[in-house]
């Protein structure tokens, strides 16, 4: 789950107009925030999650200014937590986006344009341990792209709570440093994999193509909490989730990488390790 945010988003958005190859990395850019006037009334309060976790409300408002959609997943009984805190997500992003809408009356180039906010929220995972639930979509708020949007939430089915990732183990800040390792030797093989070749850039401007991913990359996978927000449990290991602009620019999307469970099981509490189908 994301602690203290509503969305997992960096800062930026990608610079427009032609540029070379190598401005695909160099192309993230403040997003500029939209005026706060809107019309309509701000949604403040938490939506409650049905009783039956099995039951699977939409959320889906139309409006010629906007159109809100907003799906959730099916869940097993028990699991009544996990979809509060759905809900309660989908409220906390409502609420952004109806503060950030334009006004028309102010501005008036968007008087005739719909504005979106899409949140699909859908499990990725399940074990008797563990449900995994992954929210993707995005805000249209007039900017120069729609803000892409990207949440994780794991449930302990025992425990019936929502983790963060440093719940499962005995020492987080030790374990983010294993992770850390592991997911940016991971991304850089993926990632500097796509450097332009001889025939689309000179050798400076790729030099500098891999210089500037590389330092994304490094950045978005330092041992932080912040920077270790998502994740899923995923067939016995772990899932790590990096939204666009965290470890690579705007058009490369978010980027995952699957942790096998020999890389962190010794970090494991004593509690976790069977549910991960570690010795204990």
């Amino acid at each position: 789950m994301i602690p203290n945010s509503v969305w997992r988003r960096t800062r930026g958005s990608l610079l427009a107009g032609c540029l070379s190859v190598m401005a695909c990395l160099l192309a993230a850019c403040g997003h500029p925030p939209a005026p706060q006037a809107p019309a309509e009334p701000a949604i403040v309060a938490s939506t409650p999650a049905p009783a039956d976790s099995a039951a699977v409300p939409a959320d889906h408002t139309t409006t010629p200014r906007y159109a809100i959609a907003i799906d959730f997943p099916t869940l097993p009984p028990g699991a009544d937590v996990l979809m509060q805190a759905l809900h309660d997500h989908a409220t906390a992003a409502k609420r952004e986006f109806m503060q950030a809408l334009p006004d028309p009356q102010k501005f008036p180039e968007f008087a005739s344009r719909q504005l979106q906010l899409l949140i699909e929220y859908r499990v990725t995972a399940g074990s008797p341990a563990f449900i995994s639930v992954r929210g993707t979509g995005m805000m249209d708020t007039g900017g120069a792209h729609p803000l892409p949007l990207d949440a994780s939430f794991v449930l302990d089915r025992q425990a019936r709570r929502v983790l963060e990732l440093g719940d499962l183990f005995v020492d987080p800040d030790a374990a983010r440093d294993l992770l850390a390792t592991y997911a940016r030797s991971a991304l850089e093989r993926k990632l500097l994999a796509q450097a332009p070749g001889q025939n689309e850039a000179t050798p400076e401007a790729r030099r500098e193509w891999l210089d500037n991913m590389r330092g994304m990359i490094a950045d978005g996978t330092q041992p932080e909490a912040k920077n270790f927000a998502e994740f899923q449990v995923d067939a016995g290991g772990l899932l790590l989730v990096f939204p666009p602009y965290q470890v690579a620019p705007y058009v490369y999307g978010a980027q995952t990488v699957e942790v096998p469970l020999e890389v962190f099981a010794a970090a494991l509490k004593p509690q976790y390790r069977a549910a991960f189908g570690s010795p204990r």
